[in-house]
């Protein structure tokens, strides 16, 4: 079965129009390609707007955001399992045998993730161990040693992503 896009004007099957149950024939009036044109236009013209509205929902409603990921976690098991090998495969390749060969280097890390550990439990914020330079940066990648690790607030972890920063 076809329909006619009301903004491209081109006539499409209806798998291309996601469903509206208030429309007649059950279907949005707008193609699926002409909707994600719509949307990644509006957030890149309103990127800070669009974050703080979803980070103030997610503060809002902590318990229905926790039970979305939680959903997503169990539908997705694969991506998840990816993500994990791929994190420890990038760390481990990040880690130099000086370091694995020392116990007082290994010693220093586990340090350093259970002093974020502990300042999580201390005061109720979550601290994360972050990589001052990343291990798969775009244009640089650190080691995963106790000179290359610092805790800090999760968000601070978040904002900084998988960029290198430089003090000024």
């Amino acid at each position: 079965m076809m329909k006619k896009c009301n903004r491209c004007d081109l006539e499409k099957p209806t798998e291309q129009f996601h469903r509206d149950k208030t429309r007649k024939d059950g279907l949005r009036g707008i193609c699926k390609t002409c909707v994600t044109g719509y949307m990644q236009g509006y957030y890149a013209m309103n990127k800070p707007k669009v974050i703080q509205r979803v980070l103030d929902w997610v503060a809002g409603n902590r318990e229905a955001h926790n039970a979305k990921c939680a959903r997503w976690v169990r539908l997705n098991r694969g991506k998840v399992n990816a993500r994990t090998a791929r994190r420890y495969a990038a760390k481990t390749k990040a880690t130099p045998a000086w370091v694995l060969n020392d116990a007082d280097m290994l010693w220093m890390i586990n340090e350093i993730y259970d002093l974020a550990k502990h300042r999580s439990a201390v005061t109720k914020i979550q601290w994360e161990v972050d990589h001052i330079v990343p291990l798969r940066g775009a244009n640089v990648c650190g080691l995963h040693t106790p000179f290359n690790l610092r805790v800090v607030l999760s968000a601070e972890n978040r904002r900084k992503s998988n960029t290198f920063e430089v003090a000024s």
